[in-house]
């Protein structure tokens, strides 16, 4: 049995009877692979996307705000766009035949937001632990049953990640994908900032970064400290103590290691409640290294952030401000 384009369209915005939309069914069944046919499903998705109404407009971009995949490539956006939105803009048919043919089943997604000046602890459906800054948003499924376990995240988490080799465990943050095996590090991926940094306390972990040639691949070893710059692209390896590296969740831990100002103005911002601005650009992209692992208060580390960096704290109305010093 051959089916049409005109068919293919006519089955997907619903206009065919029972019996012949049963037999557009069975033909899907047997030939979503072909590239002719998923051709003419995504063409229509794509229709049906943009002549929904503004709910499903709006549903969509509440995805991608809450997700922080703005700057993602349509693949991925597709996956969780399609679990959370476009079930009100395509047939609920045609949902279950083409995506339980991509993915094993669809199912719920679960998110949680972090409060500023708090930090949350989930554990994922295979077991696998979060721990989360402040600020910070994870969505993940309610069950992984696909062939790759899949979270998106923004913000900062010490995952704690249970071993499965035969379905990885990625995490999609931003532009940046971290794929993990079995293992405990430390991700800061918050939208607006700078750096996306990881730290590898043990296991392995293979980060997947923008390039001008494409995707590239950096693999981390036990120790090792990843930064990528969103800004200039680049990426910096160095080397920490696995053993000696404390996280914001060991009494409530900072370590700033080559971060610019503005990006350490952010976390203070979230982990104290407190507002914090830079108010002199000479001084927002001045980078420090600091560590403050005493469970040191905000005017603490002010005062020395002040010191090493030559900055003027002025605090008004409730407000933090820095400057350069004249």
């Amino acid at each position: 049995m051959n089916i049409s384009r005109s068919i293919l369209k006519d089955y997907l915005e619903g206009r065919l009877s029972e019996e012949e939309a049963l037999d557009v069914q069975l033909f899907l069944a047997e030939h979503l692979d072909d590239p002719a046919v998923s051709d003419v499903l995504e063409e229509q998705f794509d229709s049906n996307r943009a002549e929904s109404d503004f709910s499903a407009e709006r549903a969509l971009i509440s995805v991608r705000e809450r997700l922080g995949m703005e700057k993602r490539r349509r693949p991925v956006l597709w996956l969780v766009a399609a679990a959370l939105a476009l079930l009100l803009a395509i047939p609920s048919s045609l949902w279950i035949g083409y995506r339980l043919h991509k993915n094993p089943a669809p199912v719920a997604w679960q998110e949680l937001t972090v409060p500023i000046s708090q930090t949350r602890e989930v554990e994922l459906p295979d077991g696998s632990r979060l721990v989360l800054n402040a600020g910070s948003r994870v969505t993940w499924p309610e069950t992984f049953s696909g062939s790759q376990r899949e979270v998106f995240l923004d913000g900062e988490v010490v995952a704690s990640v249970a071993k499965d080799p035969e379905h990885p465990f990625i995490i999609h943050s931003g532009e940046a994908d971290i794929c993990v095996h079995g293992t405990t590090f430390d991700l800061k991926s918050y939208r607006d900032a700078t750096m996306l940094e990881v730290v590898l306390m043990e296991g392995s972990v293979s980060m997947l970064l923008p390039s001008e040639e494409g995707r590239r691949e950096v693999r981390l070893v036990p120790g090792d400290i990843a930064q990528f710059d969103r800004f200039t692209g680049t990426v910096s390896l160095g080397k920490v103590s696995p053993d000696g590296f404390k996280t914001f969740n060991d009494n409530h831990s900072f370590s700033f290691i080559n971060i610019p100002l503005k990006d350490i103005a952010a976390d203070l911002e979230r982990s104290f409640g407190t507002p914090i601005v830079v108010a002199d650009s000479r001084v927002a992209s001045q980078r420090f290294l600091a560590f403050f692992t005493n469970g040191e208060n905000l005017d603490e580390i002010l005062r020395l952030l002040g010191k090493n960096g030559n900055l003027r704290v002025v605090r008004s109305d409730g407000t933090v401000y820095l400057y350069g010093k004249k």
